[in-house]
């Protein structure tokens, strides 16, 4: 099944924006005694800017057209866990049947996904109603959440009516 990728409802990182996000990186590279290497800062660049959602080789093949020809798919794959530490990107739950994808989180409102099990087309969706409802269940149960992911699998209105 083809994951469709959406287009990021909130557009593009501005300039200000990616110098955060580069300078969170470098915190963390430090923290573990790593450069910010022109690669690595390129990958960062690739998955803030990628519309939608990716995988590695969506991002090297990205990194490649842009001319980055050093970029290489053990470099991206270890970049990736220090892309998340930093909160430049998060892993998506259509991992669980598409392979592991991800999606530029920066600084980008919390959102969860609607996934079409026929096309795999992805619609992204933020409900305060949910947040709330689910913040109020790990009060109930003395239980402080962390991090969580919503996905709602299910037919979309293109697929329903074929």
């Amino acid at each position: 099944m083809d994951v469709t990728r959406r287009k990021a409802t909130k557009g593009r990182p501005k300039g200000g924006d990616v110098t955060r996000a580069i300078e969170k990186f470098r915190d963390v590279l430090h923290g573990r005694a790593l450069k910010l290497s022109t690669v690595r800062e390129a990958i960062v660049r690739a998955a803030l800017t990628y519309d939608g959602h990716f995988n590695v080789e969506d991002l090297l093949r990205v990194l490649k057209n842009q001319g980055v020809s050093q970029a290489h798919l053990a470099t991206v794959y270890r970049a990736i866990p220090l892309l998340i530490e930093a909160g430049i990107i998060q892993p998506t739950m259509l991992s669980r049947s598409h392979g592991n994808y991800y999606e530029a989180a920066f600084e980008r409102e919390h959102h969860d996904h609607l996934v079409c099990k026929v096309c795999g087309r992805v619609i992204e969706f933020h409900s305060e109603a949910m947040e709330a409802l689910q913040r109020e269940i790990a009060a109930r149960h003395h239980f402080e959440i962390e991090e969580h992911v919503h996905e709602l699998l299910g037919r979309c209105k293109t697929c329903r009516k074929s």
